[in-house]
């Protein structure tokens, strides 16, 4: 009984998503992180990591960051927005929640629409 009980806990420390989320956290960098990646290739690699079914922390953060990409880089709404509802559909109360209301109700407005809403007259320096 022991040595079960000793093997199953070794299990959880070794493969890959059965540990607890320290493991899910190295993944979700090693995901995001790395070499120069394209647009395309990113939304690539966070889909993967999505459909490994990473807990709803991540998920979310996956989800989020799928839609940004979509919205910001390619100006791809519809799919932003398809990422951005899934996120408040399944964790309405996240971390990345109020973010994602925000791009989907401003992601399509011109930059002269936003300022005011940030409270700036023109854009910060870069």
């Amino acid at each position: 009984m022991i040595r079960i009980i000793l093997l199953v806990f070794i299990t959880l420390l070794i493969v890959p998503g059965c540990g607890g989320n320290g493991d899910w956290e190295s993944r979700w960098e090693e995901t995001i992180t790395g070499t120069q990646l394209t647009a395309e290739e990113l939304i690539v690699r966070v889909e993967d990591f999505l459909a490994e079914e990473p807990p709803l922390k991540y998920a979310s953060e996956a989800r989020f960051t799928i839609g940004f990409t979509w919205a910001e880089a390619l100006k791809k709404y519809d799919e932003a927005r398809r990422y951005f509802e899934e996120l408040l559909e399944e964790d309405p109360d996240c971390e990345w929640a109020d973010d994602a209301e925000w791009m989907l109700e401003n992601m399509e407005k011109d930059m002269e629409d936003i300022l005011p809403l940030l409270g700036l007259q023109e854009p910060p320096p870069r």
